[in-house]
């Protein structure tokens, strides 16, 4: 057998000569191919695997069941029509680490429904805790002039001005978003099937980088650093290349899933991947593998440097857009509530686009809505007992304000096909 397959066969002979042929050379040839594509898989497979955060949940088996329930009642709850002031549904943790159906209010003074006058929501659901938690409606975070934005003293001011060195947390957003602002979140790199050079990309929100209304890129769909918006004069610095899809006034068996764009940066631009006050990003974070309760952080144009917390996952929820007045349903988000008392407030208008980074470098998500204005009551908190007692008030839910929505990272990577820079 092994000397049929290495045997030499004789091609052509005459006056000039004999030429053979030999089986060893289509072999040699065919293995080292073989090797050339294990070893690229294996390659791509052991990046990958090192650019994901090791995962720190062991029961994934009780976090499916419990999203199952938790779909149930967002059916129910955030139907069309069904309600005006339940507006999210989503996955939190009791005090004692068990999970949780958090659905949240507008009001909790109102009524639940049309009619249920003084009806309240079930304890609990299929034996899941049913805990109500008021938080007024979320809306997209691209930010109208300067004028509606309240800044902290404390946080370090976004970025707004040109830059000669592109980075990730800047005022960047489409030329045509006449008086708006957002934010260019950081750099990616589109995936390939086949090896070739890396076109270094800019990551952001769609409704930052795109025209909402165009179904498709055209070559006047340009990115301009700082956004539209600023006082200071803009230039262009990339073109729009893809953007997810957004539907609005969607039903629940449409969704939403990413609100996300990237942009080609032009290559004589220097860049630095990098955030202030947060440095490279290192990785990300599956969505199966985010935590309720870890500490996470941004750094957005309007509200700078920034820490929150996970407060619920997958989560549902009703998305208003301020300029159109339509609503968009987003499902299996995020909600993070801001580290008080340090940071009274986690995101502002102009901070769409910004990368959600946790403790160890690694990219959580991407931020896109929230509570954009800060609320009367917690502009000048006096100290940390004063904001304690706003979040509780006696017989009330809790109160959550200032909060941001982000969609999960690992899920904006799978739908644009790309990579984050790192």
């Amino acid at each position: 057998m092994f000397i049929l397959l290495l045997g030499r066969h004789l091609l052509r002979s005459g006056p000039e000569g004999t030429w053979w042929y030999d089986d060893s050379v289509t072999w040699i040839t065919g293995a080292l191919v073989l090797s050339w594509v294990v070893w690229f898989f294996v390659r791509r497979y052991l990046r990958a695997r090192g650019l994901r955060r090791r995962s720190r949940r062991t029961n994934y088996r009780l976090l499916r069941r419990t999203d199952k329930i938790k779909r149930e009642l967002s059916s129910q709850y955030l139907r069309p029509g069904f309600s005006a002031n339940i507006h999210a549904v989503g996955i939190g943790r009791l005090a004692g680490g068990d999970y949780c159906i958090h659905v949240f209010l507008s009001d909790a003074d109102d009524e639940l429904w049309p009619g249920s006058k003084a009806a309240t929501l079930p304890n609990n659901y299929r034996g899941v805790p049913v805990v109500p938690v008021e938080m007024p409606r979320a809306s997209f975070l691209a930010a109208a002039g300067l004028g509606s934005v309240v800044m902290a003293p404390k946080y370090p001011h976004g970025i707004r001005d040109p830059q000669e060195v592109i980075i990730g947390g800047i005022s960047g957003a489409h030329a045509n978003l006449s008086g708006q602002s957002g934010t260019i979140g950081y750099f990616c790199t589109r995936k390939s099937k086949l090896p070739r050079r890396k076109e270094v990309h800019l990551l952001s929100n769609r409704h930052v980088f795109a025209d909402l209304w165009k179904a498709k890129v055209d070559d006047a769909d340009l990115i301009v650093q700082p956004s539209p918006g600023e006082p200071a004069s803009n230039r262009p610095i990339g073109t729009l290349v893809s953007f997810s899809a957004l539907k609005f006034d969607n039903d629940l068996n449409n969704p939403n899933y990413v609100d996300a764009a990237i942009a080609k940066l032009w290559a004589p631009l220097a860049h630095k991947p990098l955030i202030p006050l947060i440095g490279a990003v290192k990785g990300y974070v599956a969505t199966k593998d985010v935590e309720i309760g870890e500490a996470v952080r941004k750094f957005g144009r309007t509200t700078g440097y920034t820490e929150g917390k996970i407060f619920s996952i997958c989560l549902d929820i009703w998305i208003r857009y301020d300029r159109t007045g339509h609503s968009a349903f987003f499902q299996d988000q995020f909600l993070i509530e801001p580290d008080l008392p340090q940071f009274t407030k986690f995101v502002s208008g102009g901070d769409s686009g910004s990368l959600l980074v946790d403790a160890e470098q690694h990219a959580v998500g991407l931020i896109f809505a929230g509570m954009s204005e800060l609320p009367e009551s917690l502009r000048v908190p006096s100290n940390t007992k004063a904001v304690a007692e706003i979040d509780s008030a006696p017989e009330r839910p809790k109160r959550i304000e200032s909060y941001g929505v982000s969609n999960p990272i690992s899920e904006v990577l799978d739908q644009l096909k790309i990579e984050l820079l790192v």
